[in-house]
């Protein structure tokens, strides 16, 4: 045996290498992609949950509205305003633990609604804080029960619009709330 044909070896030929590198490529990028994807669904599913509470939140808001007046003796259904769009406060729970509705739009809301922000005590607040990418608006109409001449009945919409990651979510929740009292 020559010293030459000791040290002779062959390698790959660029073909070869070429097919290799596009096997590896396919290999990690679709596991990669698909992982992107989940992701961006994780993301997408967090805020729609945060979303629906948010919904649901203005719903309740406008129920402690309802029983407070109710208590006090005064109109249940907002004074008699119907066909009208509400920006929803949680006050801070150590100061004034009661939801207020603020800041009737009277038809002059976008209909995305209005910016939600995260205030300092940490609750989503419709006035100051720091932004987040949720909107929301309250609608508040008198509802199809009606015992003659008064409406005992208020329809409330509840709207809170968002964007994940370029891909844009809206929930809405309904309620038809009741005036319990005679």
């Amino acid at each position: 045996m020559t010293i030459s044909k000791i040290f002779k070896k062959e390698g790959f030929t660029l073909v070869e290498t070429l097919v290799a590198i596009s096997i590896l490529l396919i290999a990690v990028v679709g596991p990669i992609s698909i992982i992107g994807d989940a992701l961006h669904r994780l993301y997408y599913a967090r805020d729609e949950m945060i979303a629906i509470s948010l919904a649901q939140e203005g719903i309740e808001a406008v129920r402690q509205y309802r029983d407070s007046n109710m208590l006090a003796g005064t109109p249940w259904d907002m004074s008699g305003i119907t066909d009208v769009y509400y920006t929803v406060d949680v006050s801070d729970l150590l100061n004034q633990p009661t939801l207020t509705l603020a800041d009737p739009c009277v038809g002059t809301c976008p209909d995305s609604g209005m910016p939600v922000f995260i205030g300092p005590s940490g609750f989503y607040q419709q006035t100051g804080g720091t932004p987040t990418q949720f909107s929301r608006i309250v609608r508040t109409n008198t509802g199809w029960v009606n015992d003659g001449v008064v409406f005992r009945e208020l329809y409330v919409e509840s709207t809170v619009t968002w964007k994940t990651g370029g891909q844009d979510g809206r929930v809405t929740v309904y309620a038809d709330i009741f005036n319990w009292s005679p």
